[in-house]
């Protein structure tokens, strides 16, 4: 029995060991997710306003595209904290208006032409974005991706436009409940676990609630 006593101790020892090194692991891969992310200041500004009225039936009829070193740049970063498996989406953007909701709501009422002169009224061509956090939504199906990672930005021309959307669909006799102004979120999306994007996210309201890590804005030189 007293020759068992050596090995159980270095037992115990060995698994309060391997249990620290484990507290420690997680707690440093915490901190790397939760560190903040870059992004330049010239690429805040600039971005093209695009109407694609052959949009598929989940994609955007009216979108916000940023700077290709943009999204080069953060999906890069992504990868690199989670060194796993990324794909990101077809195409990248902010979405304006997609396109389901302009075919039930506003297409009777609203030309998609209509709809790019109100959005360049509320500023969206000339806006200035500013970024708020790189945010992690998990899937919430089976056949969506297990997570998904977007910037969220403060935009707030995003919702004059739409609230002047909505408003002028009601003036010309539309349903009111057919359009929602608050339903999309700022946000574009940059990178998905499992096979990737499997269509064309698009963040609602409460948003916010899936910030993993800020973005803070570094100089370029």
């Amino acid at each position: 029995m007293a020759g068992r006593r050596p090995v159980l101790v270095k037992l115990l020892v060995g698994a309060a060991a391997l249990a620290v090194l484990a507290v420690l692991f997680l707690r440093t891969l915490r901190e790397t997710q939760s560190a903040p992310y870059g992004m330049q200041p010239e690429h805040l500004t600039g971005w093209e306003m695009v109407l694609d009225p052959a949009a598929r039936p989940d994609g955007p009829l009216l979108l916000l595209r940023p700077p290709r070193e943009l999204t080069m740049g953060l999906f890069q970063q992504v990868f690199e904290r989670t060194m796993e498996s990324m794909n990101a989406p077809a195409s990248y953007g902010v979405t304006l208006i997609l396109r389901r909701e302009y075919e039930r709501a506003l297409a009777p009422l609203i030309g998609p032409d209509e709809l790019l002169a109100l959005a360049r009224d509320a500023g969206l061509d000339a806006a200035a974005l500013a970024p708020r956090c790189l945010a992690v939504q998990p899937g919430r199906t089976t056949a969506e991706p297990r997570r998904t990672f977007f910037v969220l930005f403060d935009l707030p021309a995003l919702r004059a436009f739409r609230d002047r959307v909505g408003r002028l669909l009601a003036e010309r006799g539309g349903a009111a409940t057919a359009f929602d102004p608050a339903a999309l979120a700022p946000a574009l999306y940059l990178a998905a676990t499992d096979g990737g994007f499997r269509g064309w996210p698009a963040a609602g309201a409460g948003a916010e609630q899936h910030c993993a890590a800020p973005v803070e804005l570094r100089g370029s030189g």
